[in-house]
């Protein structure tokens, strides 16, 4: 594209715990780590780590809840 300008290439790596569910349309940077147990909002901007047992959501991605309380709604709402 621009040969006159030599870019730094930058790498990183991703990873991605055990029972993660991560919204439509969201985006995930390189040198994450998502822990198990994590719900990732639609259209997040996920530029650092995400502690297991969370929600978290928004541009930045921040943590706004725990994953054992929205179970446990999700089991209400279900029993009713």
């Amino acid at each position: 594209m621009d040969k006159e300008h030599h870019y730094r290439l930058r790498q990183g790596e991703i990873t991605i715990g055990n029972n993660v569910f991560i919204g439509a349309k969201s985006t995930v940077l390189y040198d994450v780590t998502i822990g198990d147990n994590v719900i990732i909002g639609a259209g997040s901007l996920v530029n650092k780590d995400i502690p297991s047992g969370t929600v978290a959501a928004g541009v930045p991605c921040r943590v706004i809840g725990k994953f054992e309380d929205y179970q446990q709604k999700m089991k209400k709402e279900e029993s009713e």
